[in-house]
């Protein structure tokens, strides 16, 4: 299976997104939301749902990051590696702000 791996524009908060180093990227380096196109495998671009993904938690162990991120549309979670350019700085900022999204699938 292919993986595909591109440079996009954000959906969110309109910036140009590098493609990953190490993975397949789909989420915003910036913003931190993404497009719901993956299926079981990061980059396997096999879904046709296409919601937007909202990060909800992160949690670190063993010394890396991952993301927990929610579709506003189908309700899939997924947890995503953090890529070596997200600005982790603003997580927690960003993640409380997309509480005030409201979505059904948060829980």
């Amino acid at each position: 299976m292919k993986k595909i791996n591109e440079n996009f524009i954000c959906i969110h908060c309109k910036q140009a997104v590098q493609e990953a180093k190490q993975t397949c990227r789909n989420h915003c380096p910036h913003c931190f939301v993404s497009l719901h196109v993956d299926g079981d495998i990061p980059g396997d671009r096999n879904t046709e749902c296409h919601g937007k993904m909202y990060p909800t938690a992160y949690e670190i162990k063993n010394g890396g990051m991952k993301i927990l991120f929610v579709c506003s549309k189908c309700g899939k979670k997924h947890w995503n590696k953090r890529a070596e350019d997200d600005e982790v700085s603003q997580l927690d900022t960003r993640i409380q702000s997309y509480k005030k999204i409201s979505w059904e699938f948060t829980n």
